[in-house]
């Protein structure tokens, strides 16, 4: 430590007099920015300089102190005032090191007209580059508490939306915090969240294709779920896992929107069917949704005779299930299950007089197709969401 303070003694004495030199260094700062940077365009030049003073002064007054060593606070409040006026905080890392380096230019100056040894020099720029690239980890580590709170709020205000349990007069501004637009009619997306690549991939996705016209799309994980305001789903969308969508509608009708696309996500799932689908596109599987207690009735008045001769009766359900899905081919179903294509008709004859459904009717067959999907899946039935 004597060798720090060694150090900053030798760095005080060579700006003794940069109150008046940083001031202009700051101004200089200041219209660099403003040229170069957009976003300073919001802030006037007034706050732009007296933060980009304050940046300076942080050093200097390290500089001055009688403990050379970095103390992370000195920038804290600086970083939360910056964030106050909406400039990105990656800029004020940037920042300091630009600060930084314009300071020691002045130092170098000084020390030369002194003479000081090059070794000595070099001491002076480690030390100060130590110092600026502790408080630039300062601040990256602000940058990350905030986004974390911001992904809290976030993922608040998106489960309030989707549980209809948000206060419609704070509305509004919580919205407008995360840039939704009260106005615009959002499509709620719905899929498993899980760590891997794939379903980073999909998140991706959808951020980049699903935003536009200004709007941007705000989503948050939500009790394994991602959740995701879409401003659009263009035409054509694809994804290697099952991706439920629900209706556009007002942010105020989020609630309906993201029950549509937990359902579609859920039958999705269920059936193996990947791509972002909303209910529309999965057929008639959202039958399948229908109230239990009529379609157990009807189970019970076709399976049941099936259901009770056993193995036998499990094979004739099988097979004219398969027979529905390969379009009602004889010779396909009988491919797939590797039996003759006689057995095939038999068990589907058989179906017919023991359920009472013939299903060269539209009706019967449209019945018959959606007890068996049912029966087929009835480990796996689709749930309500809580929210």
């Amino acid at each position: 430590m004597t060798r720090e303070r060694e150090i900053a003694a030798r760095i005080t004495s060579l700006v003794a007099d940069a109150d008046d030199q940083l001031d202009a260094v700051a101004s200089e700062l200041t219209t660099l920015y403003r040229r170069d940077i957009p976003v300073y365009d919001s802030v006037t030049h007034a706050e732009v300089q007296r933060n980009t003073r304050a940046i300076l002064d942080i050093v200097l007054r390290r500089l001055r102190s009688d403990a050379p060593e970095v103390d992370s606070h000195d920038v804290t409040d600086l970083v939360r005032l910056w964030a106050g006026q909406t400039i990105p905080l990656e800029l004020v890392a940037h920042s300091i090191q630009l600060g930084a380096r314009e300071l020691f230019k002045m130092v170098r100056r000084n020390a030369a007209e002194q003479g000081l040894s090059t070794d000595a020099v070099d001491d002076i720029q480690d030390m100060m580059w130590e110092w600026a690239t502790s408080y630039s980890a300062a601040v990256n580590t602000v940058v990350q508490e905030r986004a974390v709170a911001g992904a809290t709020r976030r993922a608040d205000l998106l489960r309030q939306l989707i549980e209809g349990s948000y206060v419609p007069a704070v509305l509004q501004a919580h919205a407008s915090e995360h840039g939704i637009d009260i106005g615009h009619h959002y499509r709620v997306a719905c899929l498993a969240w899980n760590d891997s690549s794939t379903v980073s991939d999909v998140r991706a996705m959808l951020r980049i294709r699903c935003g536009g016209g200004g709007l941007v799309v705000v989503d948050a994980v939500i009790d394994g779920f991602l959740v995701a305001l879409l401003p659009r789903v263009p035409d054509g969308m694809d994804a290697a896992v099952s991706v439920g969508v629900g209706d556009a509608l007002p942010v105020s009708g989020a609630r309906a929107s993201f029950r549509q696309a937990h359902l579609a996500l859920d039958l999705a799932t269920r059936f193996g069917r990947a791509g972002v689908l909303d209910l529309a596109a999965l057929g008639p599987l959202p039958l399948l949704a229908l109230g239990e207690e009529s379609a157990d009735r009807l189970a019970s008045a076709h399976l049941t005779p099936l259901l009770e001769r056993g193995p036998s009766g499990r094979d004739i359900i099988d097979t004219v299930a398969a027979y529905l899905e390969h379009d009602r081919r004889v010779d396909d179903t009988a491919a797939a299950l590797f039996v003759h294509r006689n057995t095939v008709r038999n068990r589907v004859a058989r179906f017919g007089d023991l359920t009472g459904l013939d299903i060269d009717r539209t009706t019967d067959l449209v019945l018959a197709w959606w007890l068996l999907t049912r029966e087929r899946t009835a480990g796996s039935t689709v749930e309500d969401p809580a929210f």
